[in-house]
């Protein structure tokens, strides 16, 4: 029972902060392996939720007065004009750095029709997990 609550706080703590898991899991005893698929499962179980999540938040903001209505078109356009201008791989790969439910939120909310920037960001999910799992591997000799 305590090693699965172990591998279930690891893969927690990986569905948020991607790059910051490894070390901890290391110190708490696992081995590589281990390690490679507990926070590798957490980045992208936490991607999808939170990528699928986001549809709960709430991201209009009730307007107040009428006058206001030209500020929220003119951040609509300078926010679709950023986009396009861009594109998706600055949240793609930047998505590990930021943390796991920032970039899903701002994928979601920027590609939401796309479904290869999903797939994209999965596999660079995937790619950032493994490379701080073989990263920080020589902590746990330590």
């Amino acid at each position: 029972m305590a090693l699965i609550l172990q591998y279930l706080s690891i893969a927690i703590l990986a569905s948020v902060r991607l790059l910051m898991t490894p070390p901890v899991a290391y110190l708490a005893g696992m081995s590589l392996t281990e390690t490679l698929i507990t926070v590798n499962a957490g980045g992208l179980a936490g991607f999808i939720f939170f990528y699928h999540a986001s549809d709960w938040v709430s991201w209009k903001r009730p307007q107040k007065s009428a006058k206001k209505a030209g500020k929220r078109f003119r951040r609509l356009r300078n926010m679709l004009k950023y986009r396009n201008k861009v594109g998706p791989w600055p949240f793609i790969i930047t998505s590990p750095f930021l943390s796991v439910p920032v970039s899903a939120f701002v994928i979601r909310k920027l590609y939401r029709r796309s479904k290869w920037v999903f797939l994209v960001s999965l596999l660079t999910i995937l790619f950032w997990g493994t490379l701080s799992c073989l990263v920080f591997y020589p902590i746990g000799f330590i």
